[in-house]
C-alpha cells in the first residue's frame, strides 16, 4: 500500500463487488444501450478481468522462476522461496481455468528474461531480472513485483460482479499479501515495523 492512498478493508471490498452486481442486473441492457448511443466504450468483461490477473500472475511466476535460477540468488534464498513459487503456479492454474470456465483465451507468459524486463518496466517495477547481483536484489525485485500483483487484484476487486469469483480473488489477493509479508521477512529479519509497514494492503496501481 502506497502512503497517502485511502485505505479499504475486504469487507467493503466485499459489499462494492455485490452492489455492482446487483446494479448491473437491474440496468445492464439500459447501460448498454446508452453506452451505445453515447460511444462510450462497454464495460470491461469478467473474462477481460480475469485475463488481465492471469497476465500478471505469468509474469510473477516467470519472476520467480528466474530468481530461482540466478547464480546470485543463495541457497538458503531459494528454499525459502521456492513455496512461494509454487503457489504462484497454484495461482496461474486456477486463474486459467476460470478463464477458460468463462470463454476467455489464456495470455502468453513471457518467453524470455528480455520480454519480462519489458513488461516490469511498464508496471513500474524497479530491478531487472539478469542484472541481479545477490539476495537483496533479488528480494527487492521480488517485493515490488508482488506489490503490483496485489494492485491488481485490489483494483479487480472494485470491479467484479461475480460473487463466486469475488471470493476466489481475495483468496489469492491474501495469499499474495503474504508472499509480501515473508519476503518482507527476508529483506529485513527480525524488523516487523519494516518486514510489513502496513496493517492493510492494495498493492501499486
Amino acid at each position: 500500500m502506497r502512503p497517502g492512498h485511502p485505505m479499504h478493508t475486504r469487507r467493503q471490498l466485499l459489499l462494492s463487488g455485490a452492489g455492482a452486481a446487483a446494479a448491473a442486473a437491474l440496468g445492464g441492457a439500459a447501460v448498454a444501450g446508452s453506452a451505445s448511443a453515447s460511444g462510450v466504450a462497454p464495460a470491461e468483461s469478467e473474462a477481460m478481468r480475469v485475463y488481465r490477473l492471469l497476465s500478471v500472475e505469468q509474469l510473477m511466476l516467470f519472476t520467480y522462476d528466474q530468481v530461482l535460477v540466478a547464480p546470485a540468488v543463495t541457497p538458503r534464498t531459494r528454499r525459502a522461496l521456492a513455496p512461494l513459487r509454487a503457489q504462484e503456479e497454484t495461482h496461474v492454474h486456477v486463474l486459467a481455468a476460470q478463464l477458460a470456465a468463462l470463454g476467455g483465451v489464456a495470455p502468453s507468459s513471457p518467453t524470455s528474461v528480455a520480454v519480462a524486463n519489458v513488461d516490469l518496466a511498464r508496471r513500474r517495477v524497479k530491478g531487472r531480472l539478469g542484472q541481479l547481483r545477490g539476495d537483496q536484489d533479488a528480494l527487492r525485485l521480488l517485493i515490488s513485483t508482488e506489490r503490483v500483483v496485489v494492485g491488481a487484484y485490489f483494483v479487480a476487486l472494485t470491479m467484479i460482479e461475480d460473487r463466486r469469483l469475488i471470493v476466489l480473488v481475495t483468496r489469492i489477493m491474501a495469499n499474495d499479501s503474504q508472499h509480501e509479508a515473508l519476503i518482507g521477512e527476508l529483506l529485513y529479519p527480525g524488523d516487523t515495523p519494516k518486514a510489513v509497514p502496513f496493517g492493510l494492503v492494495q498493492g501499486v496501481q
